[in-house]
């Protein structure tokens, strides 16, 4: 006997746990799903990766989760088949916690435990040859792992020998000490070879020296692209004497990849150091440091998913579905798997809209919101309201923590409790209103700029009742204009209970 089915009743019956939307770190998706990363990868609106290279934007700027990983995962991608090596250095992760206890061995003049300025502290550090050698070293890593062997490889990485941490076989004096065949390698490339005339040891700057024009010298025929990522820290989970450190060694990372740039385009490399940072450490590094800007200011590109043909939502749409179509072999179809019409009280947004106001605009909002998806409906088979819905409470607190750990680096662990207890509503009248709400909660000594932080951030945002518009930083709004209220932004309602 034969029989029909309705055209729903011949959709692959999946459930949602047996979908795969991707992963939050862009670095974890495109090196255990490269090719889910590659279909689902958007390029954003603001930026061209042609513009990154050594002698031109060095730097990614972004907010936290807006593709800085992303975009370079998707670069060493694309330069692998082109025939350039990568190196992939992840400043949180690379960094040993037994690195900051070795700190204060090589900045002998220095006690930075007892510092009273932290301004001034931040200005004596110096990492730069630190970060050069585990630079430098990595490249011959690199290099060695792809079966070439030549002087450099052997001075910066020699054979059988182990990298525990950054500091590794240095003296209190940043001299370190090195293996015999080091003093032919000087006198071939004109250095005096008499500095190793004691215990085999010669200062960092001159190991460093030496390894460049080995590098000049035997590595001209490669081409290599290192990407720097993770240049984060926050003053929630440190104190405030390693918070200034790590503000030092993040200052470096980028002089360093500036200075390495420099060397490369001047005599013809074809290497490049990429970092990719978020604008509160930028801001940061430049409030401590007056000379900053000129390794910083001009030397970076703005990663922003803001449209420019006029239709806003578009790319994060453009995510969502890619995320969906191929979340599963069955490769729904995006208009009958997602609802593309959410209720909420008197009002029906469509599902950009719905977007646009309950997202920052950025990939990993989209993937963290199919995740909770997942995660509160794993035996659903669509993703319609009722399972958007259920999964606000859970997308909603991971967004609000996302967004204390930005704040963090300015503000330290009181602001979470500070905003649970003074964020009692969904709109604001004024800056003023917003801030008496806030300041009793608040350490005392607080600038009022928290407000505007607060803006730049995304947490909240002007709001036109009469006409329903929002004025959002990451929808290209510049500042918070005083004559609009102000809106709390609605993924955080579900956390901070004002829904």
């Amino acid at each position: 006997f034969s029989f029909s089915c309705s055209s729903k009743e011949n959709r692959t019956m999946t459930q949602l746990s047996e979908h795969y939307f991707g992963d939050l770190e862009a670095f974890d998706e495109a090196k255990m799903n490269l090719e889910f990363f590659s279909k689902t990868f958007v390029t954003p609106s603001s930026m061209s990766t042609t513009s990154l290279s050594n002698n031109r934007s060095f730097i990614v700027v972004g907010r936290k989760g807006v593709g800085k990983t992303a975009i370079q995962m998707r670069l060493a991608s694309d330069l692998g088949k082109q025939g350039y090596f990568t190196h992939h250095f992840r400043f949180m992760y690379d960094l040993r916690s037994d690195d900051y206890s070795d700190v204060s061995r090589t900045q002998s003049d220095i006690s930075y435990s007892n510092a009273t300025n932290s301004k001034n502290l931040f200005l004596h550090y110096d990492f730069r040859d630190v970060w050069e050698r585990v630079f430098l070293r990595r490249i011959g890593e690199t290099i060695r792992s792809k079966g070439h062997r030549n002087a450099f490889t052997e001075m910066v990485a020699p054979e059988g020998s182990k990298f525990k941490n950054i500091f590794e076989g240095l003296t209190k004096s940043l001299k370190i000490k090195v293996a015999a065949p080091i003093g032919s390698f000087m006198a071939e490339v004109g250095f005096d070879a008499s500095e190793l005339a004691t215990n085999d040891l010669i200062s960092l700057k001159t190991f460093n020296q030496v390894s460049r024009e080995l590098f000049n010298k035997y590595c001209s025929q490669f081409r290599f692209y290192f990407f720097v990522d993770e240049l984060v820290f926050s003053r929630l989970d440190a104190k405030p004497d390693e918070i200034t450190l790590r503000a030092a060694m993040v200052r470096d990372i980028i002089r360093t990849a500036w200075e390495l740039n420099v060397f490369s385009a001047t005599n013809n490399l074809d290497f490049h150091f990429i970092c990719t940072m978020r604008p509160e450490i930028k801001n940061l590094i430049n409030e401590h440091d007056s000379e900053a800007g000129k390794f910083l200011d001009g030397k970076d590109v703005e990663l922003s998913w803001i449209s420019t043909d006029g239709g806003e939502g578009r790319l994060i749409t453009e995510v969502l579905r890619a995320k969906v179509k191929y979340s599963h072999i069955s490769n729904p179809n995006f208009e009958t798997f997602v609802t593309q019409k959410i209720h909420f009280e008197n009002r029906t947004d469509t599902l950009e809209e719905f977007l646009i106001t309950n997202t920052w605009g950025r990939p990993r909002d989209i993937v963290r919101l199919l995740l909770a998806i997942r995660k509160k409906s794993p035996n659903a088979n669509e993703i319609q309201e009722k399972q958007i819905k259920a999964a606000l409470d859970d997308y909603s607190r991971s967004s609000s923590k996302e967004l204390i750990d930005e704040l963090g680096v300015s503000y330290g662990r009181t602001i979470l409790d500070a905003l649970r207890k003074g964020l009692t509503k969904k709109n604001y009248n004024s800056k003023q209103e917003l801030w008496d709400a806030v300041a009793p909660h608040l350490d005392g000594n607080t600038p009022h700029g928290l407000i505007g932080e607060l803006f730049d951030l995304g947490a909240i945002g002007g709001y036109d009742s009469d006409k329903g518009h929002y004025f959002w930083a990451h929808r290209g709004s510049t500042y918070l204009n005083p004559n609009k209220r102000i809106r709390i932004h609605p993924a955080l309602w579900n956390e901070f209970g004002i829904r």
